[in-house]
């Protein structure tokens, strides 16, 4: 699969965030992309905004995310992690992605599955 950007495709991400040293769960946070200018954050628990790692890599024929199966309609499922430049929070980033464009109508069931 070649890479690309999700900006140029509606998604929803998760960001599920955990205390490095004691693994302990502090919060998540949901991000909806909707095009053409709709982008929504929403922060559950106590999920710390840090600077982190960045996961991009300058290899355009590698990505770091992980393609995983989903069992929910059309939709793509990508996994990824990433820590905190200052190695205090673990981050688990879960993205969905409708390949047909129309991530709406899954919004409710995504947030169930991943909350």
């Amino acid at each position: 699969m070649a890479a690309y950007s999700n900006r140029r495709r509606d998604h929803i991400h998760f960001i599920k965030q955990y205390n490095m040293e004691t693994c302990e769960y502090t919060g998540t946070r949901i991000v909806i992309f909707i095009k053409p200018k709709y982008k929504s954050i929403h922060d559950i628990g106590d999920f710390q905004k840090h600077p982190y790692k960045s996961p991009k890599s300058k290899n355009h024929n590698k990505s770091l995310w992980k393609v995983i199966h989903c069992d929910i309609g059309e939709l793509i499922k990508k996994e990824m992690i990433n820590v905190s430049e200052d190695n205090k929070y673990i981050m688990r980033h879960v993205l969905y992605e409708n390949p047909k464009g129309n991530i709406k109508e899954y919004i409710r069931d995504l947030i169930s599955e991943e909350t």
